[in-house]
């Protein structure tokens, strides 16, 4: 059997972490029916991936798909160890756009962050949007919903 999460993360991969934390935690929880809430800080910047809900990658400007292959080797460009991720500009092969990895469209939903907000997730689907925005007043900064199963 599988485990979901519901996972938010800052619209700004910089973010740092907000003073509203502990409520946009406790909120997140709330949204997932759970006490299973924990907040990560990372401390650098780190991929949050959405686990096997991953489908497909694609060009913002174009809508092409990104291979594996490419991501790939961008994602090994951009990581730098102890220092986490850097988020440099590529070349998209399909349209030339330049673009740092943050920027592709992921379907689902992934982003990079210095920290995420997570909840068990165990009853229902992925955030709403109107979820989110509720969230996004709570913590006072734009984010991202991922929903993450392993």
């Amino acid at each position: 059997m599988s485990d979901h999460f519901l996972v938010v993360i800052p619209a700004d991969p910089k973010a740092e972490l907000p003073d509203t934390t502990t409520a946009l935690r406790d909120g997140l929880a709330s949204l997932a029916g759970t006490d299973e809430a924990r907040v990560k800080d990372y401390g650098k910047l780190q991929f949050i991936d959405c686990g096997e809900n991953f489908e497909r990658i694609t060009c913002p400007k174009c809508a092409a798909e990104i291979s594996d292959q490419q991501w790939h080797a961008w994602m090994d460009e951009d990581w730098h160890g102890e220092d986490g991720f850097h988020l440099h500009r590529h070349e998209t092969p399909c349209c030339g756009e330049s673009l740092n990895l943050n920027q592709l469209n992921y379907q689902s939903t992934q982003g990079f962050a210095r920290w995420f907000v997570g909840a068990r997730n165990t009853n229902r689907g992925p955030l709403t949007s109107d979820e989110i925005a509720k969230l996004e007043g709570i913590a006072g900064l734009a984010l991202k919903g991922i929903a993450q199963m392993y």
